[in-house]
């Protein structure tokens, strides 16, 4: 290999470690193991950088970063290109030879580049992060041991940086060693007081343990440097995952997301933020942009249908979530997804299509069998009452609770059957009674169970002959007389009935005793006591005024 030209330190060093000059941005973000994020920055850097040697640095830290991403031919592109750019600049030379080190065999491969690494750090004694760039080649061979050795090199080298303790720290996390690798960060720091990505690495690292020290540490990375990207990114998620603290990831993702440094996968992570902050509005142009960069992209295509359920909540909004499930295999859509399109299909009255769409869900996710009870009711408005009682059934099974609605619910529903089936009104109005009687049982007090048990044995007794319904009448003008305003419909069909029963009654009479009508006089003065009462509810009743016309008692 040839041995590179020495280069002066100055033009070499691609971060100052004492202090904070200059933009530090893009190796800050990859030392703090944020890679796509740091790779979109040095891919900014490489279209508008004016010096070859910022062109070359950006060549090396996208080698870097496509590596972590395990992409590395892309990464053997970039060190290549920066080797193009400018020969003498040392660090894409490793690059090269770091793709290469990762599968050599045999001691004589290896003593050559491990010689061709030292030559190189050769060309400049005095900056640090040429042994530690070679530690990492060596890191990412699998050889942590020769790692060491040329992190003790860096440490000959400058005894007072923190960057090799990042280095140390990145094993040890890698060998699930977190605690020993917190200590190393922790060590970057004592040294390297502003070493920003040791503190990135130590938040994520407590993020899941320890969320107070995990903001501690980021309050510290804004005070060193304020308006970091990795910082609100970091912040964003960790508020995204904290019950209630929807706004503040938002406000922190939405700061990451005004840096520039992002992809389609970061602005989608953005609207799924703004989302669950119901910023419907703000959430669509984001989708929606996604959406015409890759139709394909199932995300995106999926917080579009979300977003348009929450703003256009009509047949767009439907069709946005029906072309997602239907376009979207089995295995890749969600309990939500199912969701989504059921409450769209419902808003919008597709009542049958809604209730398939629930079952889907419960079908996802079991803990959603409360949806049982949306189902039933979907039936029951789509008019298809054997599928609401089947579903009613299946809710209170589910619950193990008697639930007085739901009896209430099961016994019109068989009650609707009845009215619809000649032939087995019978049977179907026996069973609805039952369900009433139920809700007697339950609940005593309320006029409900009474008053359809009523109605339903008034079906019974379609000539009101045997006068079934008359004892739950009499209990509903019991429960509700008190409150005439308010009951007026039911103590008016009530009174109905009892003057009814006895227009009948005094009717039979009459006709037995050849149209003289003073043998039922008794029973005609019943009669024209509840329609009375009717009328005391409501004057204009013409059914009442009629009756009252028409009987004329001596």
């Amino acid at each position: 290999m040839k041995i590179l030209k020495t280069i002066s330190c100055a033009g070499l060093l691609l971060a100052s470690v004492a202090g904070r000059a200059g933009d530090n941005t893009g190796i800050d973000l990859y030392e703090s193991g944020m890679y796509n994020v740091s790779k979109i920055y040095f891919l900014k850097q490489l279209n508008t950088a004016a010096t070859p040697e910022a062109k070359a640095e950006a060549c090396f830290y996208l080698g870097e970063n496509y590596l972590q991403l395990n992409q590395p031919d892309s990464a053997a592109y970039y060190y290549r290109q920066g080797v193009e750019l400018l020969p003498s600049y040392p660090f894409n030379q490793i690059g090269i030879q770091k793709l290469a080190l990762k599968n050599m065999t045999g001691k004589e491969a290896l003593k050559k580049a491990e010689a061709a690494f030292k030559e190189i750090i050769k060309t400049d004694k005095k900056n640090i992060r040429l042994p530690l760039a070679v530690a990492r080649a060596y890191v990412y061979a699998g050889n942590t041991a020769k790692a060491a050795d040329f992190i003790k090199d860096a440490k000959k080298v400058d005894g007072k940086s923190g960057l090799p303790y990042i280095i140390e720290g990145d094993i040890l996390w890698a060998q699930e060693k977190y605690g020993d690798a917190a200590s190393k960060y922790d060590m970057a720091i004592y040294f390297s007081r502003e070493l920003v990505g040791a503190y990135m690495k130590n938040a994520y690292l407590y993020r899941s343990i320890n969320r107070d020290a995990t903001f501690e540490k980021l309050k510290k990375v804004g005070e060193i440097a304020p308006g970091f990207s990795g910082h609100y990114q970091l912040l964003g998620e960790i508020y995204k995952d904290i019950p209630g603290q929807s706004a503040l990831a938002a406000e922190n993702y939405g700061k990451f997301i005004e840096a520039g440094y992002y992809d389609s996968e970061h602005l989608l992570t953005y609207a799924g933020i703004l989302y669950f902050d119901k910023q419907y509005e703000k959430m669509l142009p984001i989708v929606k942009s996604v959406v015409r960069q890759n139709l394909d992209n199932l995300v995106a295509k999926r917080l579009l249908a979300y977003g348009l359920s929450k703003t256009e909540p009509g047949e767009e909004s439907i069709r946005a979530i029906k072309d997602f499930v239907e376009t979207t295999s089995e295995e890749r859509l969600i309990m939500q997804d199912y969701l989504c399109y059921a409450e769209q299909l419902e808003a919008n009255k597709h009542y049958a299509a809604a209730a398939e769409n629930y079952k889907k869900v419960i079908q996802k996710d079991e803990s959603k069998k409360a949806l049982l009870h949306n189902i039933a009711d979907l039936y029951q408005r789509d008019q298809q009452p054997d599928s609401a009682i089947r579903y009613y059934n299946l809710y209170m099974d589910f619950t193990g609770q008697p639930d007085p609605a739901i009896y209430f619910q099961i016994g019109r529903n068989y009650y609707t059957m009845a009215m619809a089936d000649s032939v087995n009104a019978k049977a179907l109005y026996l069973q609805a009674d039952s369900l009433f009687a139920m809700l007697t049982e339950i609940a005593p007090t309320s006029y409900l169970g009474f008053f359809w048990r009523a109605r339903t044995n008034s079906a019974l007794d379609p000539e009101t002959t045997e006068g079934l319904a008359q004892p739950y009448y009499e209990k509903v003008i019991e429960l509700v007389i008190d409150q005439p305003d308010r009951y007026k419909m039911q103590l008016i069909e009530a009174y109905k009935y009892f003057g009814y029963f006895h227009y009948l009654k005094a009717d039979a009479i009459t006709t037995q005793n050849k149209g003289n009508a003073k043998p039922a006089r008794e029973e005609y003065l019943k009669v024209k006591e509840y329609f009375s009462k009717v009328l005391e509810l409501d004057p204009n009743d013409a059914t009442a005024l009629k009756v009252m016309e028409d009987i004329k008692i001596e």
